[in-house]
């Protein structure tokens, strides 16, 4: 038999061991699903359950000792299904956890409410005056030398203007309602008092513009013999000045932990 002939034998044999060995690898890989499938129904009765429901080992694993479901495993009953036998043994071929595509319905996962924008500080002090009522031509004088000047709804306001952007740092109205100043008629205009107030959002000249105001309200009440008072019109001590700069403090941390989050 000469060396042709012989590699030709060696050849197709190694064909057929080939053949055969594929064969048998489909037959047990077939011997083996049917094995686990059966694994998955625990008894008879579970082919009856409604809705296609299949009692698996994975439920039981997930229900309290007790025998009272979870918040999060009855809303997992509600919305979804268990897997059936055959996706369960795809999903343990590849890897990938069929629980991990499932929504999670518990406490943890309720939407965060936005937490609202915090009020602006409203601070405010008084002039009063002494004896007799503030004359409105000595009114524009003062004010003016002490930076204030007439603007929107009829009342003084302290500017501040950078970059082509004015800011109004604090205000000055009049103490009697509604608050406004008749600028075309100053010269026969009085009033007992006056009341500067600003409204601070947090920024870090904040403590700049209460100082500023109260300052402004010394000015003012020494140029025209009256008093400086506080909110409930009692005379502006220095406590009740350290008690104003904490408030700013306290609410220029309120502001930033809004934008924190």
């Amino acid at each position: 038999m000469d060396a042709s002939t012989i590699r030709l034998i060696l050849i197709v044999v190694g064909a057929l061991l080939i053949l055969l060995l594929y064969l048998w690898e489909r037959y047990r890989e077939r011997q083996e699903e049917a094995y686990d499938e059966g694994d998955f129904i625990e008894d008879d009765e579970d082919l009856d359950a409604p809705y296609g429901v299949y009692s698996t080992r994975h439920d039981s694993e997930i229900v309290d000792d007790d025998d009272e479901p979870s918040y999060e495993t009855s809303q997992h009953s509600s919305w979804s299904e268990t897997p059936r036998p055959t996706e369960a043994r795809m999903d343990e071929d590849s890897g990938i956890d069929a629980s991990a595509d499932e929504p999670a319905f518990s406490e943890d996962s309720t939407p965060v409410k936005d937490t609202p924008t915090p009020e602006p500080l409203l601070l405010q002090v008084s002039v009063s005056a002494r004896r007799y009522p503030f004359k409105g031509t000595d009114l524009v004088e003062v004010a003016e030398r002490c930076g204030l000047y007439p603007g929107d709804m009829d009342i003084f306001h302290c500017l501040d203007e950078f970059d082509d952007h004015t800011r109004v740092y604090f205000s000055m109205a009049n103490m009697i309602k509604p608050g406004t100043f008749p600028f075309d008629a100053m010269e026969s205009f009085t009033t007992p008092g006056l009341m500067l107030f600003a409204q601070l959002e947090g920024d870090p000249e904040d403590m700049t513009i209460l100082d500023e105001m109260v300052a402004t309200a010394r000015k003012l009440a020494l140029a025209l013999n009256g008093d400086v008072l506080d909110e409930t019109r009692r005379p502006l001590t220095v406590k009740k000045e350290e008690e104003m700069r904490q408030a700013v403090l306290d609410n220029e941390m309120r502001w930033a932990k809004a934008l924190m989050r």
